[in-house]
């Protein structure tokens, strides 16, 4: 399964978080969240994540550390931009860990179905499906 971002359903976006976390990968997967913000910014888009981290094992030291500290420093913008956050985890007692809310008021769902996952996401783009307009200008009458 390893360690990616996959942005082929759009705003759906899907990742995993399993095997042994690198270093090499926390930078990876950090720097598709980054490729994430900048769509969404760009598209003047919502989205939300599902992290499919059933298999996931002991992290290489100072991995997590590094997906911590960049979610940490952007806590304020990704909860603007992400309607929510599902972790996909291997068993209940770890999915009634993940706290609501998250980082910066982030909605966030632990659970160990994956399609259930992938309806609630799905669920809450719907909630938030209208992108955000920009306000027209309109002349003086």
């Amino acid at each position: 399964m390893g360690n990616h971002v996959d942005l082929d359903r759009w705003p759906l976006v899907t990742a995993a978080q399993n095997g042994r976390l690198t270093v090499e990968e926390a930078n990876r997967l950090n720097d598709g969240m980054r490729e994430v913000l900048g769509r969404a910014q760009a598209e003047n888009r919502r989205f939300a994540v599902v992290v499919d981290q059933r298999e996931r094992q002991a992290p290489e030291k100072g991995a997590l550390e590094i997906i911590h500290t960049f979610w940490s420093e952007r806590e304020a913008e990704i909860a603007e931009w992400c309607v929510g956050y599902v972790s996909v985890v291997a068993t209940p007692s770890l999915a009634d860990l993940v706290e609501n809310p998250g980082p910066g008021g982030l909605t966030v769902l632990g659970t160990v179905d994956y399609d259930a996952a992938v309806l609630w996401a799905d669920d809450r783009l719907a909630m938030f499906a209208e992108v955000r307009a920009v306000p027209e200008s309109r002349p003086d009458s």
